[in-house]
């Protein structure tokens, strides 16, 4: 098999935006330089996390352009490629009818965002000398990696990229109760970010940390009153407030 694209900690990065909706580079490379310098091993760009269901083919494609050149080949940089548009979808679906995607030279991995471990566990059973596999929930990273996982896709990350990295580097070092104490720490802030459509809990947390990274976009709304009280509420029980 050939080698795997990263192992570890890769972060589903947010698209920080300018209050006038346009995508804010300068804070984009703030963010990927934090990223790097605390320990993750890979970006995903222009994913559902980046919001690339909201961005133009033009902006998309930009933006990952933009990662990889600030990156520079010092962790590997992941492109999100899909796509929310109908005709498309469906020719995809009728050509998944005709061919098994291993088959596809390139197709080299899997992100396995389930929550079933029934078929994580047939994936890795059957697959695994041919397929990568990686956690897509925060919340479930360490049984995955017990299952055969690489590492984790993480929103979580984008806030507290260390620990992520801390909680893949336990588990592969064989300190697996390390890692458990590690995910069972961060559960609630793990289920605080879950409370809205991704990435609208993880973004509003960032701008209460002082990061501004701008809101999200249309049809993307705000959170409302409350569940940004609960999270903000979160975030100072995780010392993650300046206040």
């Amino acid at each position: 098999m050939n080698t795997s694209v990263f192992k570890g900690s890769a972060t589903a990065i947010i698209t920080p935006m300018n209050m006038d909706g346009s995508i804010s580079y300068k804070k984009m490379e703030e963010l990927l330089e934090y990223q790097i310098s605390h320990h993750t091993n890979a970006i995903v760009v222009a994913g559902t996390t980046g919001e690339s269901a909201c961005l133009s083919d033009e902006e998309h494609l930009r933006l990952i352009q933009f990662t990889c050149r600030i990156v520079n080949g010092r962790i590997p940089v992941i492109a999100g490629a899909g796509s929310n548009n109908t005709s498309h979808a469906q020719l995809l679906c009728k050509n998944a009818q005709n061919e098994e995607l291993l088959e596809i030279p390139n197709v080299t991995a899997v992100k396995e965002a389930s929550g079933n471990f029934s078929q994580l566990a047939k994936i890795t059973s059957r697959y695994r000398d041919r397929l990568d596999i990686y956690c897509g929930n925060d919340d479930q990273a360490v049984s995955a990696l017990a299952l055969g996982a690489k590492g984790v896709i993480s929103v979580l990350s984008n806030i507290c990229p260390d620990a992520v990295s801390e909680l893949c580097c336990a588990y592969f070092n064989g300190d697996v109760t390390k890692s458990e104490q590690i995910q069972l720490h961060y559960e609630a802030l793990l289920e605080s970010l879950t409370s809205d459509i991704n990435p609208v809990p993880v973004k509003t947390a960032m701008n209460m940390m002082g990061l501004s990274v701008g809101p999200c976009r249309l049809p993307l709304c705000p959170m409302d009153d409350f569940a940004a009280q609960q999270l903000k509420n979160c975030l100072k029980l995780y010392h993650l407030l300046s206040e």
